[in-house]
């Protein structure tokens, strides 16, 4: 379906509707880039960009889309999000400022669903990961899982062989397994 020349209103009913492929088609395509470039001016360190749009994603998907149903149409509905996602970005900004920064990982590209997953079932994925504890855990799935690298780049870019990295990531894959069993554990 050709969403390019849906009017807000539009958009905003088919959210409201949970109309999967709109929800996202406006979130993956079409606030992607305006999201990255917020991150960037609001961080002025790696972060993981991934994480931040899941987070800023079910901050908005809340409370039955609270924040959504606020729109009042007096500007456009990307000029709305844009001042959503600046406020959300400026607060977890001040919570990441006490946690440690080599903790974060920097991707380059915006959000998209992973490997034939719905847009929700990668959110839930990433939340997952951005639970996991070890840092060469988080790195190798992120790396290895939501960017396809190969073993043999990460191994070189983590400086460490083949063999070591696939246990890492056998490991991590564990970890994540228990993690996503316990879904209520990842939605603080």
């Amino acid at each position: 379906m050709d969403y390019e020349n849906y009017s807000d209103e539009q958009i905003v009913n088919g959210i409201l509707d949970n109309d999967r492929p709109l929800i996202e088609y406006f979130f993956t395509k079409k606030c992607s880039k305006l999201l990255l470039f917020i991150m960037k001016e609001v961080f002025h360190y790696k972060v993981d960009i991934r994480a931040l749009e899941s987070e800023l994603f079910l901050y908005i998907a809340s409370d039955n889309w609270k924040k959504l149903r606020q729109f009042e149409y007096r500007s456009s509905l990307l000029t709305y999000i844009s001042v959503i996602s600046v406020r959300f970005f400026l607060k977890r900004r001040g919570e990441m400022d006490t946690e440690e920064p080599s903790s974060f990982v920097e991707f380059d590209e915006p959000i998209e669903p992973s490997r034939g997953l719905s847009l929700e079932s990668s959110i839930d994925v990433r939340n997952a990961i951005s639970k996991i504890s070890n840092e060469k855990y988080r790195y190798a799935l992120n790396a290895l899982d939501l960017q396809d690298m190969s073993y043999e780049q990460l191994a070189e870019q983590m400086g460490t062989n083949v063999d070591n990295l696939y246990n890492i990531h056998r490991r991590a894959k564990l970890q994540l397994k228990l993690i996503m069993t316990r879904k209520e554990d990842y939605y603080d």
